[in-house]
């Protein structure tokens, strides 16, 4: 019978403190990935409304630059010259999974400071995600080059 000093052999699971450093952390950790696919969708979304409420060619370039922001896939499947559902769709799907993984990466690398929470991780997934989005319009501007647009 366990005496009432605690000596207890059975361990009680630590209490996490809700906000606290170790909540954080864990939730960044957890919802890294999430947050990253997120920000890629409100990128979309910012993309599709910039369309529709601008118009005409300067909503459309717009528009359209932020959609390859979003989807930094659709370059390297030809969406500049070629078009079609399915490549969207592909482009999604992959999309996603370079923003998740993207997130997680972010999370990780912010997880081994002493100090992790938000602010961290979005500073550490603006400047994984710069080289992204630079490739990705770097892409979209050499094939409009190569199409003859520019």
């Amino acid at each position: 019978m366990p005496s009432e000093s605690g000596s207890s052999t059975t361990r009680q699971p630590r209490r996490l403190v809700p906000g606290g450093v170790v909540a954080t952390r864990r939730a960044v950790r957890r919802r890294g990935g999430f947050v990253g696919v997120g920000v890629a969708g409100a990128m979309l979304l910012a993309g599709w409304l910039v369309r529709v409420i601008v118009g005409g060619a300067t909503g459309g370039i717009v528009g359209f630059v932020l959609t390859v922001t979003a989807l930094p896939t659709l370059p390297i499947l030809g969406v500049p010259a070629a078009d079609g559902n399915a490549l969207f769709a592909i482009s999604l799907v992959a999309s996603t999974g370079l923003w998740w993984i993207l997130g997680q990466l972010a999370a990780l690398r912010v997880s081994g400071r002493a100090l992790v929470g938000w602010r961290e991780w979005s500073k550490e997934f603006a400047l994984l995600s710069v080289g992204i989005c630079a490739g990705a319009i770097g892409a979209l501007a050499l094939g409009a080059v190569l199409l003859g647009a520019l």
